[in-house]
């Protein structure tokens, strides 16, 4: 069963398994990818054709899980789906996606250390009973944490408020 709010969950996997909050889900882990790739800015110039591309830093990573939702005597692969879509409608306290921290070894070594669930797809086809999922998830980081790396880069201190958290306690990573 999944809960539908949730604050400061984690996410992992190990073993052919994906754990939400503890909670392991439902389906066997097939591949695991995570892209990332540089951001740039488009401008045409004056009596040239095509555009320039000047590069202005890295965008969010992805990362996708896919997923083998088979068919068994306790459950369908569509009750594994559904299961697995309520995880992925769930949301926090103010009805936003939720936040997921990462306890995860490759995911750690790419610098990724919160993801949101932000896509899910899901495919069949009619040669056998087994649901093929796609799980995705976009790299989260806060504003305040990109204030902060921009301004360890320049030597500068980061400015604060008192709306913003100790980001040393968010970024903390359960590694299992």
């Amino acid at each position: 069963m999944w809960r539908n709010t949730m604050a400061d969950a984690v996410l992992s996997f190990a073993h052919g398994a994906i754990f939400l909050d503890g909670i392991c889900l439902p389906g066997l882990l097939t591949s695991l990818s995570v892209r990332g790739q540089v951001r740039y800015d488009l401008a045409e110039q004056d009596g040239l054709s095509g555009k320039t591309k000047t590069p202005l830093g890295w965008e969010d990573d992805s990362i996708i899980l896919s997923l083998a939702l088979t068919s068994e005597d306790e459950s369908t692969c569509y009750d594994k789906l559904r299961i697995i879509n309520g995880w992925f409608s769930g949301q926090d306290s103010s009805g936003n996606p939720m936040v997921l921290r990462v306890a995860n070894p490759h995911l750690l070594a790419r610098g990724i250390s919160e993801v949101v669930f932000d896509g899910l797809e899901s495919s069949e086809t009619d040669q056998d009973d087994i649901i093929n999922a796609s799980l995705k998830f976009s790299e989260h980081n806060p504003p305040v944490v990109k204030t902060e790396v921009r301004a360890a880069a320049t030597g500068a201190a980061p400015s604060t408020s008192a709306a913003e958290v100790d980001v040393d306690q968010r970024l903390m990573v359960d590694v299992e």
